[in-house]
């Protein structure tokens, strides 16, 4: 850790940065691009994605009227995606409209336990080809729908209102060089901790409404200004079980300039807690998000939410978390009329559950699935270095490490976008 902050430290005295203004953009842009990635539960991610923006007269850049983007992704460790986003905010007047549509398959989805460090952590069963054990995986697959309206109440504050449809399918993992009829799910399943009729997956909708309020600057690299979500969820089982809930879920992300355009300090926190009825299995993962911006949105544990962690790490009926960092710009210029800037960005991240899943089941069971360890607050820092181009395509790679062994030992997280 030392060293990382030692070479911030040195980029950031360097005199030699190159600056250049930015210049509006206006009209239609068009851009089709390698989608390159790594995750290190998830492997390398060998595709492309492709975004259009308009921006109108140039008036309001760099911010933009209407945004569509598609993805479609391979990566090495077992899973595919295709996802298509539209956002808008002229389409219909004075109401802001996103849409999105995603089909997932993760061929090595991780399966780590309920409620976090309570499931035991074995590294040496976790996709292990000397001994061809894969004990921590299933397979998941899922497809999605999903709409957001929203309107402006007065000045900064909107009022919104959305719906998902998923479906989800799960089962044993199938891979080769591994041993099948051996995993946590399984035995989760045997033990009745996941029940027979959510074990496959199922069918949901989810209906959200709240509240936005949105002072950014700039939506997708901000250097100043408040954005907040603030809603209820209901999400009904489809399939005619009992497993219907509902979820208080509240977000606040402040980006506070400590020199213009240079140097911003940036801090998120989120909550996501159930307030009534049952979680089902398969969606105990999900975390709520009224832009589906991303292909995926799990348990906290990922390039997007807590870097450092394992990938859903935690699963639980309540979560909170919160991330911490110095987003640090010593390098800013202009490349065939394209605005681009260099930032880093070291960082602390921390989790905690607000809400444990069937955690009595799961102590019945014995020292295999519980073990009495308990961390209020779960901590990970590293590192993070962006690319950003028309402060609206971010090339992002994040190394990080948590401070329990129970939770990952390094992990290294590439993507096209912001944590938050």
């Amino acid at each position: 850790m030392k060293k990382w902050f030692s070479a911030l430290a040195a980029l950031l005295l360097c005199s030699a940065a190159w600056s250049q203004e930015d210049k509006a953009k206006t009209g239609w842009n068009f851009s089709v691009l390698p989608d390159l990635g790594y995750s290190t539960d998830l492997g390398l991610n060998l595709g492309a994605f492709g975004d259009l923006f308009y921006y109108g007269d140039g008036s309001i850049y760099p911010n933009y009227l209407h945004h569509i983007g598609f993805t479609g992704t391979y990566l090495t460790k077992g899973s595919w995606y295709v996802h298509a986003f539209m956002d808008s905010h002229a389409l219909i007047p004075g109401i802001g409209l996103s849409l999105s549509a995603t089909y997932r398959d993760v061929l090595a989805n991780n399966f780590y336990g309920f409620n976090g460090i309570a499931s035991p952590y074995d590294a040496s069963l976790d996709r292990n080809k000397e001994i061809r054990t894969a004990y921590y995986t299933n397979r998941r697959r899922f497809a999605r729908v999903a709409a957001l309206a929203e309107g402006k109440i007065a000045g900064h504050l909107s009022w919104m209102a959305g719906g998902v449809f998923r479906r989800i399918w799960i089962d044993d993992f199938s891979l080769e060089d591994y041993r099948n009829g051996y995993s946590l799910y399984l035995d989760y399943i045997n033990n009745g901790l996941i029940r027979t009729d959510e074990a496959h997956g199922g069918t949901n909708l989810e209906i959200k409404a709240g509240f936005r309020y949105d002072s950014r600057d700039i939506r997708r690299a901000p250097g100043k200004g408040i954005y907040g979500e603030l809603y209820l969820l209901s999400n009904f089982d489809l399939n005619g079980k009992a497993y219907h809930y509902g979820q208080l879920v509240a977000d606040f992300r402040h980006f506070i300039p400590i020199i213009p355009r240079r140097i911003v300090f940036a801090y998120h926190l989120a909550l996501q807690h159930t307030l009534w009825g049952e979680v089902p299995f398969y969606n105990a993962n999900e975390l709520s998000t009224p832009l589906y911006i991303k292909a995926e949105s799990t348990g906290l544990g990922s390039r997007y939410n807590i870097r450092g962690y394992l990938y859903n790490r935690i699963t639980a009926a309540g979560y909170a978390w919160a991330n911490f960092e110095l987003r640090c710009t010593p390098f800013i210029f202009t490349l065939f009329k394209q605005y681009i800037e260099l930032v880093a960005n070291p960082f602390i991240d921390l989790g905690g559950i607000t809400k444990s899943y069937r955690l009595d089941e799961q102590r019945a069971l014995g020292a295999d699935y519980y073990q009495d360890l308990s961390l209020p607050v779960m901590a990970s820092a590293g590192i993070g270095g962006k690319l950003q181009v028309n402060h609206n395509f971010i090339l992002s790679v994040d190394f990080a490490k948590a401070f329990h062994s129970q939770l990952s030992d390094f992990m290294v997280g590439m993507g096209t976008a912001y944590v938050f």
